[in-house]
């Protein structure tokens, strides 16, 4: 995912236009968390991990993640 924004690298299937950010929308992130607890934080870490790396070599952050649902864990 770290070159999410370059398509010619052929490492992902989804790709956005350089200087973008590709969303990842997690509906009901709490009933994600919690049937699958360790699925949830490597997408958090990694998505983060991801974020880093490239801010460590300049270049701009290409991930976001949307948690999207309740705020209340069920």
């Amino acid at each position: 995912m770290t070159s999410v924004d370059t398509a010619t690298d052929g490492l992902t299937a989804v790709t956005v236009p350089p200087g973008a950010i590709l969303i990842l929308r997690i509906d009901d992130p709490f009933d994600f968390k919690r049937r699958c607890p360790e699925q949830y934080d490597a997408l958090i870490e990694c998505s983060a991990f991801v974020n880093f790396r490239r801010t460590e070599i300049g270049e701009s952050p290409v991930l976001a993640l949307l948690l999207n649902g309740s705020c209340e864990p069920r």
